[in-house]
């Protein structure tokens, strides 16, 4: 039998080149997408007052551009879902106007009008599906630098060449540290977890490093590059990402059938080889790793002020305002609240307390409808908890922008069965 080689075979038709200039050019705004939400994550554009993650405008601007040159195209889906959101929350909006104020304090147009701006990255989506080898390839290889700038700097520390924060190097006008905690001990010695370098705090090194691993475990499969990524979570030192990795351990199954129990299964065995190990070379450290578990329970951690407090604000407003369920109590209201207690609020609560239960509803869909692949399907899970659940990500473009780019904007093409 003999062989004819592509170039033998003549100039590809018309609508297949221009189907791979889309997806060439798809793939490159992937990359740049990830790249300009992970290594521009420190810096921001004076605002007033205040700073503005730079991170928005830049992912704003690239996905603008591909729009105008047709690789990015509106989904009609989220479209309707996002007008429906805007409508629910002027609608909401007029309601409170017209009834008295019970908590003392105003509404922020411009923490309304930050949240509308960058959510509506949601209603776009890819022109032609891609090749999802090819997407999972370069989301990877952009994280495989975080991980290796976030081992380099848990490891130069010993050298007294540690570098965990921006300040006092790059201008602080530049910056977007001030409402992040860079420098962080274990609890052994001086030792400070990593953050990735580039990123704001452990925990957001910790959460990509899961992506990463859930994104390896599905597509590419490469043991250098798991080991890379299993390193870096466990160098964060942090728990969120453990979180979305078990969400992920615990949904693959449903998902995948017996392929996704295998990958449970492989995963779990992998991080256990990589727990036991850093508990045999390091067990002082493998201690203060499993001591952040037990924060949940204790006032004034992490996370217990993540994962608890907000549950109490919730209750306490709802107890105080029943309506707040369904027109929410204002845009920006949620987070300056007079409490008997310190609280944060995560990204589900802050959505109901200020725009409703209705609003909640709307925004998941953002994240929900849309083409999905196998594979992007078993992230949808894991993606959604990471979002809402381990910190305040709906107006934070670093996270926001990726994790939609990677289970509503692409549009997935399987090239071969598994």
């Amino acid at each position: 039998m003999s062989v004819i080689s592509a170039a033998s075979a003549g100039p590809l038709p018309r609508a297949a080149r221009a189907q791979s200039l889309t997806e060439a050019r798809l793939l490159r705004f992937t990359v740049l997408l990830f790249a300009a939400s992970l290594f521009l994550q420190r810096f921001g554009l004076p605002f007033g007052a205040k700073s503005i993650s730079l991170v928005g405008p830049v992912g704003l601007g690239l996905a603008a551009f591909e729009w105008w040159r047709g690789t990015l195209v509106f989904h009609r889906g989220r479209v309707l879902i996002f007008g429906l959101l805007c409508f629910w929350i002027a609608f909401g909006a007029a309601v409170r106007a017209a009834l008295p104020d019970n908590f003392g304090v105003a509404p922020l147009v411009r923490s309304l009008a930050q949240f509308l701006l960058l959510n509506s990255f949601a209603m776009l989506g890819f022109a032609e599906p891609v090749s999802e080898a090819a997407f999972f390839r370069r989301i990877n290889g952009v994280l495989a630098w975080i991980a290796i700038a976030g081992l380099a700097q848990f490891l130069l520390q010993f050298a007294g060449l540690g570098l965990f924060a921006f300040h006092g190097i790059v201008p602080d006008w530049l910056l977007y540290e001030k409402n992040y905690v860079q420098i962080i001990e274990v609890g052994v010695g001086d030792i400070l977890k990593s953050n990735g370098f580039f990123l704001e705090e452990p925990s957001l090194f910790s959460q990509f490093m899961a992506v990463a691993i859930m994104i390896e475990a599905l597509g590419p499969r490469r043991r250098a590059y798991f080991a890379l990524f299993a390193a870096g979570l466990l160098l964060s030192f942090s728990g969120t990402g453990w979180i979305v990795l078990l969400v992920f351990l615990a949904t693959v199954g449903a998902r995948l059938g017996g392929r996704g129990v295998a990958i449970a299964l492989g995963v779990t065995a992998a991080l256990a080889c990589a727990g036991a190990a850093m508990m045999l070379l390091a067990p002082d450290m493998a201690a203060a790793l499993q001591d952040r578990f037990a924060e949940f329970s204790t006032p004034g951690t992490s996370g217990h002020m993540r994962f608890v407090t907000p549950f109490w604000a919730a209750g306490d407003v709802i107890g105080r305002d029943p309506l707040s369920l369904l027109t929410g109590i204002g845009a920006g209201v949620s987070e300056r609240l007079s409490l008997p207690y310190a609280y944060d609020v995560n990204t589900p609560i802050k959505i109901m307390l200020e725009y409703g239960i209705p609003a909640l509803i709307l925004y998941l869909g953002l994240f929900l409808v849309g083409e999905h692949t196998p594979a992007q399907g078993a992230l949808l899970a894991p993606v959604i908890v990471l979002v809402l659940m381990t910190g305040g990500y709906q107006e934070f473009p670093p996270v926001l922008f990726p994790m939609l780019l990677l289970v509503s904007l692409a549009r997935l093409r399987r090239e071969a069965p598994d």
